[in-house]
């Protein structure tokens, strides 16, 4: 018999499977709630779109958005609805300094207590995460911990600063856009080492591969997580 290894599986599996044309359909009729979650001095401003008909949703996927954004970012091409009516709970939060949660900017030694708390609070479980840029400060540091149940990390910003790639047991999806010269190409060349990473390059897409090439970006995103909650090993 033989036995096929975690980090083969997400080496060989194919991504670019394309979502349903019925799951398109359904997005476009998903509505998406606005609240507020209070975590001591900041009052988080959150946005939030959920599978249709009240259906149990499969896991949790946070978003967080880049430093020249909010979560209205989200919005954009419909992705979070799309990923609601994939059956996921789709959660996107203005981070503290953005948007309109109240409360000041947080240091960056802070903000890795601050998603988990978050993650907390809303009472999640099975936590997908997809960070852009700037927001990697946020999940880079729990790679190492079981938080997280995987990651899909958009040009993240210093991954320099994972010093002991081997400790970072988190399924990682590395992806940037083909028209991404600099911060791209620099975090897959970091980030290669982690033992459960995969790169994507997204086609004919900047920096904000998730604005220029929605499509293509769901697909891999969904394909991902999908083939991680089907091996929990990996």
């Amino acid at each position: 018999m033989v036995v096929v290894q975690p980090t083969s599986l997400l080496e060989r599996a194919d991504l670019s499977r394309p979502i349903p044309e019925n799951v398109r359909k359904l997005a476009q009729v998903v509505e998406y709630d606005e609240s507020r979650v209070e975590m001591g001095s900041h009052s988080v401003f959150v946005r939030e779109a959920r599978p249709p008909g009240a259906h149990y949703a499969k896991a949790a996927v946070v978003f967080l958005h880049g430093q020249s954004f909010s979560s209205a970012t989200w919005l954009e091409n419909n992705i979070l609805r799309t990923f609601a009516a994939l059956g996921y709970r789709a959660v996107a939060p203005d981070l503290p300094g953005s948007g309109q949660t109240r409360g000041r900017a947080l240091r960056q030694e802070e903000k890795s207590s601050f998603l988990v708390d978050f993650i907390g609070t809303l009472g999640i479980k099975q936590v997908l995460v997809v960070c852009a840029s700037m927001s990697a400060q946020y999940v880079l540091p729990l790679l190492s911990t079981e938080r997280l149940t995987c990651v899909v990390a958009v040009a993240p910003s210093n991954t320099h600063e994972v010093t002991e790639p081997t400790t970072c047991t988190t399924p990682v999806l590395v992806v940037w856009g083909d028209r991404d010269t600099s911060l791209g190409p620099t975090a897959a060349a970091n980030l290669r080492r982690l033992p459960h990473a995969r790169l994507q390059k997204i086609p004919d897409a900047g920096h904000a591969c998730y604005l220029h090439n929605p499509t293509f970006f769901e697909e891999v995103c969904v394909n991902f997580f999908e083939l991680v909650r089907n091996y929990s090993g990996i």
